[in-house]
């Protein structure tokens, strides 16, 4: 009984096989081969990336807008030095205090371009002796002794001596020639470091007045006291 069950299943087992073996290798030949799908694979993950690349916007590097700058080729660069400082503040005019370093600095300018290259290169090294060089050491001011007027030499302080020689600097370069503030000021400092300035002309002369004049100094002494 029970071998006669078994031939029935194997049979029923072989026919059913034999009726679905032509479904299962059709089935099979429509697979394709592993390396195939790991290349399809690649090109849909290639193709999404892709997708993704195009329609997510790209990074926008922001525009800084262009803010002008002023020029500061026109600010002048001058010294910070005490002869300077009162060399501008004697050509100031109206509070015009930038006007007036600028001048200083292009007749600068002018001045390094006389003096060429060499030792004494540096043109606010020969406007400061300039200067000092037409600086006056004593000044005559005017009394009474009796009912005479007299001329009596007084010293000067270092501050009060290189105002002059600046004022006669000035003086003296509105009587040249040359076109420019610039121009002629450079020229006269040049002139002052060689000796030929008529500048130095009248601090001799004042010099001369007060050795004439030296007696009378002990009549300031004797007024002041």
């Amino acid at each position: 009984m029970s071998s006669t069950i078994l031939q029935a299943i194997r049979q029923n087992g072989n026919t059913a096989m034999r009726k679905f073996q032509p479904t299962l290798i059709r089935g099979m030949s429509t697979v394709a081969p592993t390396s195939s799908l790991f290349e399809a694979a690649k090109a849909a993950a290639a193709s999404a990336a892709a997708a993704s690349s195009s329609s997510t916007p790209s990074a926008v590097t922001p525009v800084t807008p262009s803010v002008s700058v002023p020029s500061t080729s026109h600010v002048p660069i001058v010294p910070n030095d005490e002869v300077v400082s009162q060399l501008v503040n004697t050509l100031m005019r109206d509070g015009k205090k930038a006007r007036a370093q600028r001048l200083i600095s292009d007749s600068m300018k002018h001045l390094s371009k006389k003096i060429g290259a060499g030792e004494n290169a540096d043109p606010y090294s020969v406007l400061l002796e300039a200067i000092e060089t037409a600086s006056p050491l004593l000044k005559l001011s005017s009394t009474k002794k009796g009912s005479k007027v007299v001329h009596v030499p007084t010293a000067l302080r270092d501050r009060q001596r290189r105002r002059r020689a600046i004022v006669w600097m000035l003086d003296a370069s509105k009587k040249r020639g040359e076109k420019s503030f610039e121009e002629r000021f450079a020229a006269e400092v040049y002139d002052v470091s060689q000796g030929v300035s008529p500048v130095l002309q009248k601090k001799q002369q004042i010099h001369k007045q007060a050795l004439a004049n030296r007696a009378n100094a002990q009549v300031s002494y004797n007024t002041q006291r």
